[in-house]
C-alpha cells in the first residue's frame, strides 16, 4: 500500500493557510453605504420619538398647569361669593363700583408658583348686574405661564324654586286638584296660558310609601323625589307640552334629584309699633321701607278687617288666626311680610292681596316644628308660606297663586295651584339669602 504523501509545511512546521479572499473595493462601499444608512434612519427615528415623548411631557405639564389655573380660578370664585354673603371687603380695593383682589404666595412643586385675580363689577348692586372675573395663573420655573379665567353673574338665590315642596315629609293630593304655572311679572294668571314649570318636590327618604302622591291631580309640569316616585290613580296626569295626548303619566317628567334651598330667618329687631287690635288700618301708602309691627298674637274673627295700606314688616311671637268673615286685606299699594312663632290658621275670609302679585305676602315660620298649620278659606290666597319645620294643610277647594314650603304639604280637596315662575326672580326681605352664580364661562389666558 502506498505511503501517505504529507501536506505542505511552513518552515515552522506549521500547515499553510488558506489564501485570504478580499471583497471587491465597490462591494465594501456598498456595505458601509447601508450601514450609514440604517445608522442615519435610527437616528432620525430616536429623534423623532424623543421629540415626540418631550412634546407629550411638555403637553401634559402644560395640561396639569392648565387643570390648576382652573382651580385656582374657582377658588377665587368662592373668596368672592364669601365677601358678597358676607358684605365684607376688607383687603378688597374698591374703585367707584368695582371691586378688586389679588391672591399670591401659592406654592407648588417643580418651583411653580400660583396667583389669583378677581374682579367684581357692581359688586354693590347699585348699577347693574354682578359680575365675577376669576383669573387663575400658574407661573412655572422658567417664567411659562399659564392663565384660565371663570366669568358669571351673581345675584341673590331664589328660594320658591319648587310650587310645592315638603322639606322631610310629604306632598299629598288626597282628592284631585290642577296644578300649572304662570309668570306674574308678565300680568294676570287668566290673561295668560298656563305654563308646565311647576315642581312638585319632596325631600322625604321613606320608601314606605310615595312622597308625592296625586290622587286624581292633574299637573302641568314636573314631579322630583328621592327615591319612590309618585303614586297616583288612573286618572292622574303629569305631562309637558310635548307629552303625547294619550301618555297620563309622562316619566321624563319624574327626576330623582329634588332642590329645595333653606334659608334662615331674619326676624326684625329694631324700633316698630305695637298692632292694633280689631279692625285697623296699618301701613304707609306710598313709603319704600317696611313700618314694623309687633304683636302677641292676632285673632281676627267676626267681621274684623286689617287693611294693610303699605309696606309692613308684622312679628307676631304667639299665633295667628282667621275666623268667621274676618279677613287681611292687602290694598294695591301694600304688601305683608309675616313672621310667626305660634300657630296658623288662615280661615274665614283668608289674606285678600288686592296687587294679585304673589311676591307681596310672605308668611315666615321657622321655629315652631310641633304645629300642623292650616288654611281653609276659599279667597284666592296671592303668596308664598315658608314654614321648612312645620305642617300645612289645605282644606278647601282653593285657588293659590304662588308657592308653598312646609315640613309636609296635604291638600285635602280639589285645589288649584298657579305657581309663579316670577318667584325665582324673587328676593324676600327676612331671609338670609346667600349670593349664587350663573352663566359661568370659561376662557384661556395662554
Amino acid at each position: 500500500m502506498p505511503s501517505a504523501v504529507p501536506s505542505p509545511q511552513r518552515p515552522s512546521g506549521r500547515p499553510l493557510s488558506a489564501p485570504r479572499r478580499w471583497l471587491p473595493r465597490s462591494e465594501r462601499g456598498t456595505a458601509l453605504m447601508a450601514a450609514m444608512c440604517f445608522a442615519t434612519v435610527l437616528a432620525i427615528s430616536v429623534s423623532s420619538y424623543l421629540t415626540l415623548c418631550y412634546r407629550t411631557l411638555a403637553l401634559s405639564d402644560r395640561s396639569l398647569q392648565g387643570s390648576r389655573s382652573i382651580q385656582l380660578a374657582e377658588t377665587g370664585m368662592e373668596d368672592a361669593l364669601w365677601a358678597l354673603n358676607h358684605n365684607n371687603w376688607t383687603d378688597w380695593t374698591i374703585t367707584g363700583t368695582t371691586a378688586r383682589r389679588t391672591l399670591t404666595g401659592l406654592a407648588f412643586e417643580g418651583g411653580a408658583t400660583g396667583q389669583v385675580s378677581l374682579t367684581i363689577t357692581n359688586y354693590d348692586g347699585s348699577s347693574g348686574t354682578r359680575v365675577v372675573q376669576s383669573t387663575g395663573t400658574i407661573t412655572q420655573a422658567d417664567g411659562t405661564a399659564v392663565s384660565r379665567t371663570v366669568t358669571s353673574t351673581s345675584a341673590r338665590a331664589p328660594l320658591f324654586v319648587n310650587a310645592v315642596a315638603a322639606t322631610t315629609s310629604r306632598v299629598r293630593f288626597r282628592s284631585a286638584g290642577t296644578v300649572d304655572s304662570y309668570d306674574s311679572a308678565l300680568g294676570d294668571y287668566t290673561a295668560q296660558t298656563p305654563g308646565f314649570s311647576a315642581i312638585l318636590s319632596s325631600g322625604s327618604t321613606s320608601t314606605s310609601s310615595a312622597t308625592v302622591q296625586l290622587a286624581n291631580a292633574q299637573v302641568k309640569g314636573y314631579v322630583a323625589t328621592v327615591s319612590t316616585g309618585p303614586s297616583y290613580s288612573t286618572s292622574a296626569k303629569l305631562i309637558g307640552p310635548s307629552t303625547p295626548s294619550r301618555t297620563n303619566i309622562d316619566t321624563s317628567r319624574i327626576s330623582s334629584s329634588p332642590y329645595q334651598p333653606l334659608f334662615d330667618e331674619v326676624r326684625p329687631s329694631g324700633a316698630g309699633l305695637t298692632l292694633p287690635s280689631g279692625t285697623a288700618t296699618i301701613g304707609t301708602a306710598g313709603a319704600t321701607a317696611e313700618t314694623i309691627y309687633y304683636a302677641s298674637n292676632v285673632l281676627l274673627s267676626g267681621t274684623q278687617v286689617l287693611t294693610v295700606d303699605g309696606p309692613v314688616a308684622l312679628v307676631i311671637t304667639g299665633d295667628l288666626y282667621i275666623t268667621d268673615y274676618a279677613r287681611i286685606r292687602i290694598t294695591t299699594r301694600g304688601s305683608l311680610r309675616v313672621h310667626l312663632s305660634g300657630d296658623l290658621a288662615i280661615n274665614g275670609g283668608g289674606i285678600q292681596n288686592d296687587t294679585k302679585l304673589p311676591k307681596k305676602l310672605i308668611v315666615i315660620s321657622t321655629t315652631n316644628p310641633y304645629d300642623s298649620f292650616g288654611m281653609a278659606t276659599n279667597t284666592p290666597f296671592y303668596g308664598v308660606i315658608y314654614t321648612p319645620v312645620s305642617s300645612l294643610t289645605v282644606s278647601n277647594s282653593q285657588a293659590i297663586y304662588g308657592a308653598i314650603v312646609a315640613r309636609s304639604v296635604t291638600f285635602s280637596a280639589s285645589p288649584q295651584f298657579h305657581y309663579d315662575i316670577d318667584l325665582r326672580r324673587t328676593v324676600f326681605n327676612g331671609l338670609d339669602t346667600p349670593f349664587a352664580v350663573s352663566d359661568v364661562r370659561e376662557s384661556t389666558g395662554n
